[in-house]
């Protein structure tokens, strides 16, 4: 299957030329790398209309994956689901309700019937879904139904470890409130009015349907007054992403073709490295055994000595190269 595999194969390749890993430590390695690098990852964005799905999907891997597709509110009396591939990654943009009851019957239908489709081994089709809801839309509720109704009974038990929820235009919902220029993060309001939103969501799923799911705020094209917009809280939102997918599936996120505007990864609320977690994700995944990313005095894999530490600088080194955070 081809694969732009950069990110693995730019590891197995520092790997190979490192003179502090040992020939069977290489070995185990490449392989353990080779065998994570043969997937292929199925995401599916699903949302109301005009939430933003189309500008998610390019904020998080770029323009080239959708082309010149149509906007969300261009097509919105389409029923077609639109579908995105790029080495081993395919993206699925579900179309959003119309209004009209039959259609949107239908498209409930559609959606439930992808989600629980699997291969002969049992293994589902779809790895994750991430659902887009607007956070300035003060009725959250045809997004709210859509989730409880329609996805978590199609992916059952599995959707804790299947399900993001991300709330979108967090700069649309703070109703006013500026970015901070002399500290070039957003203001405090900013913030406040869409994770006050995220928790109203998170404790009405968990009293009505049982479902602990907390959203993740952020922003795909985040306004700035007299600037080029640009995306806030993705890495937040992709390590979500990293830390629920399956064991074999991690590696495929930074396989596929990320964003690689230098400025899209930078902004983030900061409330915890975001960055480390998914250095942790990924060295556990590749040294197997490993717990946490093996840290000792703050160092990537230096608990499992010499040799996991320097593992743990290869792929520090790596991810923070791909995210544009050297």
């Amino acid at each position: 299957m081809q694969n732009s595999t950069v990110f693995s194969r730019q590891l197995a390749m520092d790997i190979s030329h490192s003179s502090l890993l040992d020939e069977f430590k290489k070995a185990t390695l490449q392989l353990r790398l080779h065998e994570l690098e043969a997937q292929s990852l199925n995401i599916l964005f699903a949302g109301p209309q005009g939430v933003g799905k189309t500008a998610t999907i390019k904020a998080l891997f770029g323009d080239d994956l959708v082309g010149d597709a149509l906007s969300e509110q261009t097509a919105s009396n389409s029923l077609e689901v639109s579908r995105y591939e790029k080495g081993g990654l395919v993206v699925w943009d579900y179309p959003g309700h119309t209004g009209h009851a039959e259609q949107d019957a239908l498209l409930d239908m559609q959606l439930g019937a992808t989600l629980t489709e699997c291969d002969g081994d049992g293994t589902p089709l779809i790895d994750m879904v991430v659902v887009v809801l607007d956070a300035a839309e003060r009725n959250l509720n045809s997004g709210y139904r859509l989730i409880c109704e329609v996805i978590v009974p199609a992916l059952g038990d599995q959707f804790d470890s299947r399900l993001v929820v991300g709330l979108n235009k967090v700069d649309a919902a703070s109703y006013g409130y500026e970015w901070d220029f002399a500290m070039d993060t957003p203001s405090p309001e900013v913030e406040i009015w869409p994770e006050s939103t995220a928790s109203l969501l998170r404790h009405c799923m968990l009293d009505e349907s049982g479902l602990e799911i907390a959203p993740v705020c952020y922003a795909a094209e985040f306004a700035r007054k007299d600037d080029i917009a640009r995306p806030f809280n993705l890495l937040k939102l992709v390590n979500e992403m990293v830390s629920k997918l399956p064991i074999e599936k991690k590696l495929m996120v930074f396989d596929a073709p990320l964003n690689n505007k230098t400025m899209a990864w930078h902004e983030s609320d900061d409330r915890i490295n975001y960055l480390v977690q998914m250095e942790n994700n990924l060295f556990d995944l590749i040294y197997e055994g490993a717990k946490d990313g093996a840290r000792f005095g703050g160092l990537l894999g230096a608990y499992l000595g010499k040799q996991g530490r320097e593992l743990g600088y290869l792929v520090r080194r790596n991810v923070r190269r791909t995210l544009h955070q050297e």
